[in-house]
């Protein structure tokens, strides 16, 4: 059965994407597809993940949840008394907002581009 919500994507915030870049891939071997210069994805490292360097990014990783219907995950993070902390905004990919759980921790939901 699949399920509903899964966490598919991991973003690291990072003051420079160039520093995290070549952090990554001298420890770890990662490669990497560029988006512009505050974003990057990282390749082959056992879960899609990306570095993120814009303006208003999170301050911790971020675990980013797929879903197949993004206005249900926002009513239903809202009902279980999860506060939206970005709105629904379009991305290369898909479509996602932002969120914080009752225990603190950011996280967002993400619906790709049909």
């Amino acid at each position: 059965m699949k399920q509903r919500y899964q966490i598919d994507y991991l973003e690291f915030p990072s003051k420079s994407v160039l520093d995290s870049h070549r952090f990554f891939a001298e420890a770890f071997g990662w490669s990497f597809t560029s988006y512009g210069p505050s974003y990057e994805a990282i390749n082959d490292a056992g879960i899609d993940a990306g570095i993120d360097a814009s303006e208003g990014r999170t301050e911790k990783p971020l675990a980013v949840i797929r879903t197949e219907d993004l206005e249900l995950a926002e009513r239903e993070v809202l009902a279980a008394g999860g506060e939206i902390t970005r709105p629904a905004f379009d991305f290369p990919g898909g479509r996602r907002f932002h969120f914080r759980e009752p225990g603190g921790n950011e996280l967002a939901v993400w619906i790709e581009k049909a």
